[in-house]
């Protein structure tokens, strides 16, 4: 159940450079540490061809937006996205994601994580396994932008899909996402339904439920 929604801090700079006051809809894309500019370019590409596709459902496009950040100075052994959601919660927009090269390990599992996502619109996506496990640079590409899709989602608050060509499925492993062809019509449905409410209603506090991604 989502429980909040409305917009972060005051102003945000566009993907095109131009500042956008609070009031315009917003997705921040936050880049922890020494995130590639081919990266951080194919991120925002993807979430932009996204809403591309929702355009016509959606009351307002929202704007992708970009800030770079340093890892934070304390990283625990275990659980390290416990560092990085306080810096999340204080960007501007109404749903935040975040990337970093560091690994997030799950003792629980145990092993390691691709995403994040708190039902509060936060998202976090680590490329280490995908750093780690893919040979080209162009499939690791093609992979990121189809895993932030699978974190925008996870931070909507959307389950994990059935269907294994949508992009909302369930990732075990990196090659699982080389499946995914499309956003299914039911994940649609509910992601122009949670986006619609991100874009438009005031947060409330949300931010005990997690989701993982990558178990």
């Amino acid at each position: 159940m989502i429980t909040g929604g409305g917009i972060r801090g005051s102003t945000m700079r566009g993907s095109d450079g131009i500042r956008y006051n609070q009031k315009h809809p917003g997705i921040t894309l936050v880049c922890f540490g020494r995130i590639e500019h081919d990266l951080k370019d194919e991120l925002l590409h993807s979430l932009s061809a996204f809403f591309d596709t929702l355009q016509e459902e959606l009351p307002v496009r929202p704007v992708c937006s970009c800030r770079f950040e340093p890892d934070p100075e304390k990283i625990p052994a275990q659980n390290q996205e416990t560092a990085y959601f306080p810096v999340l919660e204080i960007a501007g927009g109404n749903i935040i994601l975040g990337v970093t090269n560091t690994g997030f390990y799950d003792p629980s599992l145990p092993r390691y994580i691709f995403s994040y996502g708190r039902f509060n619109g936060l998202g976090l996506l680590s490329t280490y396994r995908f750093r780690n496990e893919t040979n080209t640079r162009r499939q690791y590409l093609e992979r990121m932008g189809k895993q932030i899709i699978k974190t925008l989602a996870m931070a909507c608050s959307l389950d994990a899909c059935p269907d294994k060509g949508c992009v909302v499925s369930y990732h075990r492993y990196v090659d699982d996402l080389d499946h995914n062809r499309y956003v299914c019509e039911s994940c649609r449905t509910e992601f122009i339904r949670s986006l619609k409410f991100f874009l438009d209603i005031p947060y409330g506090d949300a931010s005990n439920l997690l989701q993982t991604e990558g178990e």
